[in-house]
């Protein structure tokens, strides 16, 4: 029972009740549970699948239970060493290093990795969060693990060791001047359905991504951003959407990125592509992280054994380069959906650019909480990276995010809406970006040091 009940705090600390409280207080509980457990591998297991289960549950809205629950057994695995481990040494400040280096291996593998519930993506509110600044996304889940094994033993002076590290990371700041903003808009256009038949309508939802775009830009922009999906129709290929993309920018005089899908150039790609003021293509940004089992699908044949609607997944083609867009002499990281969690991608982006477009299509799980999580990990990016972002959805939530992972303005869900207001541009690099791929290396070295040390003098036990 301790692993049920523990795995359903652990959801309520993600989107969309987004209590980051409860995520130290669910590995507390199940720390103190597996103490006194029988069947600690047992207990790890239904941990895992509990909290996955209820943090994932939008990913079966439409594609039925059965993907959705191979989906939250599979990140369930994880836990099991978990339990194993601590069945044979009893101490839990080995289970720190143990649980970081398992959230790194799935947001590797496999099929890429996925990272969507790793531990610090629930956590862009709590007081800590300026941490991944410095140590990366892993850093808020050490600090999550580290309160809890802290609160879990009977130490006295573990309890002002614990306020230290809520406190201490509120006087961190990455704060730098601002040379230039641009001014910019996003267009939620919404779409004519949702769910997986979104995209049958592709002609529709590039007409109401004009209509949104006319009918709202009435002042002078630097840049106008539609989201992912926004361009089903190949613009390259198509004449007409290409002249009429074509024909908006020079129209508004105005610089116009918009999220295409290409099949004109040997392959299907997920494209972000930038049109100049004066209706020529600049730049190209194709996906580098393809989501599996939606934009192409592993194990195919026996996918489609379990899903119907595996055989309507096309398989996309990833790109390799970064391509940046240049606006007013600075660069625009593009991110497409899914690669929000990859974080060596999202470095690598930010990196090389002055601020991030983040172009996403949600319209595939409207009305449920992945919207809310995926501007959640938004958040946490901007603040790892220093950069501000704007994020542009067709159905939303589109957002507007400060340096500081701040919402300055953000949309409604399914519905018409423009995100405005100024991007400032930066080029200060966090200690994270510099630390790179070695950050959670550090990380886990130092953990396991804590680990083996706090067993050793019996603490955290």
């Amino acid at each position: 029972m301790v692993g049920i009940f523990s795995g359903l705090l652990l959801s309520c600390a993600f989107e969309p009740l987004g209590l980051w409280f409860l995520a130290p207080i669910a590995f507390l509980t199940f720390f103190i549970g597996l103490k006194k457990s029988k069947h600690p591998v047992v207990d790890s297991f239904l941990f895992g699948l509990v909290s996955n289960l209820v943090a994932l549950h939008w990913s079966g809205k439409y594609v039925g239970i059965t993907p959705w629950i191979i989906l939250s057994i599979l990140q369930a695995l994880f836990y099991i060493p978990v339990g194993l481990v601590f069945k044979r040494y009893r101490s839990i400040a080995l289970l720190i290093p143990v649980i970081l280096a398992l959230e790194e291996l799935r947001a590797r593998f496999p099929f890429g990795g996925f990272a969507w519930t790793r531990i610090g993506f629930s956590q862009v509110e709590a007081p800590y969060i300026n941490v991944v600044s410095i140590g990366g996304a892993l850093s808020a889940s050490a600090l999550v693990l580290l309160l809890a094994a802290i609160l879990s033993s009977p130490h006295r002076r573990n309890l002002l060791l614990a306020i230290l590290i809520l406190v201490a990371p509120l006087f961190l700041t990455h704060a730098n001047a601002v040379t230039q903003s641009l001014n910019v808009i996003g267009i939620q256009g919404n779409t004519p359905s949702v769910g997986l038949g979104f995209n049958e309508r592709a002609k529709a939802v590039f007409d109401l991504h004009v209509l949104e775009t006319k009918r709202m830009v009435k002042e002078k922009y630097d840049l106008i951003v539609w989201p992912e999906n926004a361009v089903d129709l190949d613009p390259i290929s198509n004449a007409f959407v290409g002249k009429e993309i074509a024909g908006l920018a020079v129209a508004l005089d105005t610089p116009l990125i918009v999220g295409a899908v290409l099949n004109s150039r040997g392959s299907i790609e997920n494209a972000s592509m930038m049109y100049t003021k004066s209706g020529e293509i600049s730049s190209i940004y194709v996906k580098r992280h393809l989501t599996p089992f939606g934009e192409y699908m592993p194990l195919r044949k026996i996918a489609e054994v379990i899903s119907p609607y595996a055989q309507q997944v096309n398989d996309f083609t990833a790109a390799q380069d970064r391509v940046t867009h240049r606006v007013n002499g600075y660069s625009l990281g593009p991110i497409i959906c899914y690669e929000l969690i990859d974080d060596g991608l999202v470095r690598d982006m930010a990196i090389h650019s002055n601020a991030l477009i983040v172009q996403t299509n949600s319209a595939t799980f409207a009305g449920t909480a992945e919207g809310a999580q995926q501007l959640a990990i938004t958040r946490i990016r901007a603040i790892e990276h220093n950069r501000d972002v704007l994020s542009v959805s067709t159905v939303g939530i589109s957002a507007l995010l400060d340096n500081n992972g701040n919402v300055i303005e953000q949309s409604q869900e399914n519905v018409a809406a423009v995100i405005a207001g100024e991007l400032p541009m930066r080029s200060g690099l966090t200690i994270s970006d510099r630390l790179g791929g070695v950050a959670p290396l550090v990380i886990l070295f130092f953990s396991l040091m804590l680990g083996f040390r706090a067993r050793k003098n019996e603490y955290l036990r």
